[in-house]
């Protein structure tokens, strides 16, 4: 027979645990001395590794007494059906979990590059991008609320994948006039595994003014002005959509980096 600690350190959990089990009629010691003593039988450990693992899957210790308890054959393969399905749950957003880490060490880093401010021109490839409903307003609140139901269509763990995020505003010829009331949309660079049914636009390949600002109305206002001016110096014609992407994946307001790019197709 064992003690209660050295029947812990057998099963590799603690003697508070073991207390706590008894307690709840979940699993009992084989034996109680006069003293008081509890002490445990090696056979025992089958069990109690079978408890400490149902409760590590997220069972609660009423479902667990109910488990062991049932001796009914019916009953017995329904709770038995209830808790598969559950472990196939768990399998689930693990193996989603797994495929969101590999796919984000597989990115390289978000760039940061370019002086505040100043326009220059860049290639940018073609990319999908997950979009959100149509913003009806540009408070705090409402670009939280946005924000929320937008991450709960494509799902939590998305956050974690390295691939670009942002905003697409309809905004005209880079006017910082209209930028503070412009609609716009959260958008989310497509991951290629587990695409759910979520609306998706496709940023095209080409030429992009690009000009990097801090994620500040006073910034971006003056990056737009220069946008503009780089544009009519240039003799250049830009799109009517503003691609404003997270240049770093710590969000500091308002769903942003930091700093983030502004860009205007060259059409």
């Amino acid at each position: 027979m064992l003690t209660i600690r050295k029947f812990a350190e057998l099963a590799g959990t603690t003697r508070r645990t073991l207390l706590f089990y008894d307690q709840e009629d979940v699993f009992r010691p084989a034996q109680v001395a006069a003293n008081g003593y509890r002490y445990y039988s090696y056979d025992q450990l089958y069990q109690l590794k079978f408890i400490l693992q149902l409760r590590h899957l997220g069972l609660s210790v009423a479902a667990i007494r109910s488990l062991l308890k049932t001796h009914d054959t019916v009953q017995l393969n329904t709770q038995l059906a209830d808790l598969t399905e559950h472990i196939q749950t768990e399998i689930d957003n693990l193996t989603l979990l797994k495929k969101t880490l590999v796919e984000r060490y597989q990115q390289p880093d978000l760039e940061t590059g370019g002086r505040l401010s100043t326009p220059a021109i860049i290639e940018r490839p073609a990319l999908s991008f997950w979009c959100s409903p149509q913003s009806v307003g540009c408070t705090d609140e409402e670009i939280s609320a946005l924000y929320a139901t937008f991450y709960t269509m494509i799902g939590p763990l998305k956050l974690l994948n390295k691939h670009e995020s942002g905003f697409l505003t309809s905004l005209a010829e880079s006017n910082p006039t209209a930028y503070p009331t412009a609609n716009f949309r959260i958008i989310k660079a497509v991951s290629l595994t587990d695409v759910p049914e979520v609306p998706a636009l496709q940023r095209p390949a080409g030429r992009y003014v690009v000009a990097t600002a801090l994620n500040d109305m006073a910034s971006i206002l003056h990056t737009l002005e220069n946008i503009r001016q780089y544009v009519t110096q240039q003799q250049l014609t830009i799109g009517t959509e503003m691609w404003q992407l997270n240049l770093d994946e710590q969000f500091t307001s308002k769903a942003g980096s930091k700093y983030i790019s502004i860009e205007y197709q060259v059409i």
